[in-house]
């Protein structure tokens, strides 16, 4: 009888959800990818939240072809790019770098740890990299390529095809860029980093670029590569449960409670209280209760909105900022008070849609 066993899995997290999974993730094997899969007799099955990677077994519950040192490549693509990039914090958090839209996610494990690391990657190239770059004060500098096993890998070579030993030293151009084309055709796929160092070859890098190879990726729309190294194996096969975290955004939200119904508002008391019971045993502790100061709206405020409602506007804005989450938070409530009497305008006020959040701030617009 055959017998198959999960040699790993790998499960998408993300604390933006109420169950804490992420259904955003497709991973796509690469065709190297593929083609191990296929000669060790592995079964690829992907569902909701991430994947499985499934072997069939000897009578030992040993693999059933010898599993050697391999690593495998996946490609990450989106379901829903706006929502899932919305929601969620992609910056590195050491070295600190931030996520902006040209670069790309690297994730890959350390040996069989089930948490898998995360971090940015400046491209994903081909055969050919066009590295271009602009470094301010030196005319020349030290280029080299370095994976995660050896350094000064070639990257050159002349007319003849005879390889230029590295480092290779690039002069500055006459619009002040430097740039290199990087040959990556007789490298195989996988991480590689090109250091620049000053002239002399010393010192800390300048510029740290990080690249992953692999021409298939890099023709495909491609968010970001998942890499898992797999050690050899000749043991009894158990489940290695790998795991992917995503943490949600944080954006101070600012409330702009447009005034459309002709009352003076010099005449009363605007306010914004937080009457939820998050926190407590019956609300949802992923909000705290907060606070949210009203004033005027400043002058150096550039929102449209202060420009198009050509009326009075109040700005409240939150003491700290709120986290996005699945479920919306309910019990901000718009009140105005007049003399001793308060009258609550809204019992709920929106939460406002992360897609349309600006840098560290989400924005509100209520109408009175």
């Amino acid at each position: 009888m055959t017998v198959y066993r999960k040699l790993f899995s790998v499960n998408v997290l993300h604390n933006y959800y109420e169950d804490g999974l992420c259904q955003d993730l497709d991973f796509i094997p690469a065709n190297s990818s593929r083609v191990l899969m296929r000669n060790q007799r592995w079964i690829y099955r992907a569902f909701d939240a991430g994947f499985n990677l499934i072997c069939e077994l000897n009578e030992d519950e040993r693999a059933k072809i010898k599993i050697e040192e391999r690593n495998l490549y996946f490609g990450i693509s989106l379901k829903q790019a706006a929502k899932f990039l919305a929601v969620t914090n992609l910056d590195e958090a050491s070295p600190q770098k931030n996520f902006l839209s040209n670069k790309k996610i690297y994730l890959t494990n350390n040996g069989l740890n089930t948490g898998l690391n995360y971090s940015i990657l400046d491209a994903i190239a081909g055969d050919l990299l066009n590295f271009s770059f602009d470094l301010p004060g030196p005319e020349e500098v030290t280029l080299r390529l370095n994976s995660v096993s050896k350094n000064n890998l070639i990257i050159d070579y002349d007319s003849n095809g005879t390889p230029i030993a590295s480092p290779y030293k690039i002069k500055k151009s006459k619009d002040g860029s430097f740039g290199k084309l990087i040959n990556l055709s007789k490298l195989p796929d996988g991480l590689y980093t090109i250091s620049v160092k000053n002239a002399a070859d010393s010192g800390s890098d300048l510029l740290t670029y990080k690249i992953f190879k692999s021409a298939e990726l890099q023709a495909q729309s491609t968010f970001g590569v998942l890499d898992i190294k797999l050690p050899a194996i000749d043991a009894v096969i158990v489940e290695t449960k790998f795991s992917i975290s995503f943490t949600r955004k944080e954006t101070f939200w600012k409330y702009y409670v447009i005034n459309q119904s002709g009352i003076d508002l010099e005449d009363f008391n605007l306010f914004v209280k937080d009457k939820s019971a998050d926190g407590d045993t019956g609300g949802n502790p992923v909000y705290n209760n907060y606070t949210f100061v009203g004033k005027p709206v400043p002058a150096d405020d550039h929102d449209p909105i202060n420009k198009i409602a050509d009326v009075p506007i109040v700005l409240f804005k939150s003491n700290i900022k709120i986290p996005f989450f699945e479920k919306v938070k309910t019990g901000l409530e718009l009140s105005k008070k007049d003399g001793s009497t308060e009258v609550v305008l809204s019992k709920n006020l929106p939460n406002p849609m992360p897609e349309k959040q600006a840098g560290e701030e989400s924005k509100v617009y209520v109408y009175v």
